[in-house]
């Protein structure tokens, strides 16, 4: 199984990469943003994304760049805010999660934010463990926030970390499940 250490890296999202990002973002959820959501999130002030790309030997040059994960992020003062954090299916638990959230919370303490905040489904317990690995704790529920595809309703937590104090050590990145 591969893992960060073999290839994967990270990169700010730019206007090349619009039409990746919303491939990827359909392949993690059901209620997919579309280009131009994910085009309009990107130019608002303090609006950010980064994309994880892993190197497939099998291929050369830019084609051998594979769109594997994404995170959306947006700093407002003192606040940043997780918007969206996703792993192609195909590459989920091996690292990707972690390195795009621990690359998201360092580049927003580096845009001044002090706290971040973020909303997961209550059923979501695999993001929420990575999310506490990394410092976040539960401080609010918002009731039927997500909707699923089927048309029913999903709780969500809210979560918030601060900045520069709750990333977990590169040791306990790859000794975990992320």
């Amino acid at each position: 199984m591969l893992s960060v250490r073999e290839g994967v890296t990270i990169k700010n999202v730019g206007p090349f990469d619009i039409g990746r990002l919303a491939r990827l973002h359909r392949s993690c959820f059901d209620d997919a943003w579309s280009r131009t959501d994910l085009a309009h999130l990107l130019s608002l002030p303090g609006g950010f994304g980064l994309i994880a790309r892993l190197y497939d030997r099998r291929l050369t040059g830019f084609e051998g760049l594979r769109g594997v994960g994404f995170a959306l992020c947006r700093v407002v003062g003192d606040e940043a805010e997780l918007l969206s954090i996703g792993v192609a299916p195909t590459y989920r638990r091996r690292d990707v999660g972690a390195t795009l959230l621990r690359a998201s919370m360092q580049r927003c303490e580096a845009a001044g934010g002090k706290a971040m905040f973020l909303e997961v489904a209550v059923d979501n317990l695999s993001a929420q463990h990575l999310y506490r690995r990394f410092g976040f704790k539960e401080v609010g529920r918002r009731e039927g926030y997500y909707q699923r595809s089927d048309g029913t309703r999903m709780s969500a937590y809210t979560m918030r970390s601060t900045l520069g104090a709750g990333v977990a050590s590169p040791e306990s990145l790859y000794a975990g499940q992320a």
